[in-house]
C-alpha cells in the first residue's frame, strides 16, 4: 500500500530530526575531546576542534531551523 502524504510527511521529519540529533551528538563529541585537551595540550588539534565546533553548530542551527519549519508543514497537514 503506497503511504499517504501525511506519512510521508512525518517520515521525512523523523529523517531530519535523525540528523539533528547526529549534529548534536557530534558538538557533544568535539566539545569532549577539547576538554580532554586541557589536560594534554595540542595546539594543532585545538585549532582544528574549534573549526569543527564552530562548522557542527552552525550547522546545527541551520538543520534546527529546517526541523522547525517542517514540523510546521506536518502539523498544518494535520490540520
Amino acid at each position: 500500500m503506497e503511504k499517504s502524504k501525511l506519512e510521508l510527511k512525518e517520515e521525512f521529519l523523523r529523517k531530519i530530526e535523525d540528523i539533528k540529533n547526529s549534529c548534536e551528538s557530534l558538538v557533544a563529541k568535539v566539545g569532549h575531546l577539547q576538554v580532554d585537551l586541557f589536560n594534554h595540550p595540542d595546539k594543532d588539534l585545538e585549532k582544528s576542534l574549534d573549526k569543527l565546533n564552530n562548522d557542527f553548530s552552525n550547522q546545527h542551527v541551520y538543520i534546527t531551523e529546517l526541523w522547525h519549519a517542517y514540523e510546521d508543514k506536518v502539523a498544518a497537514l494535520k490540520g
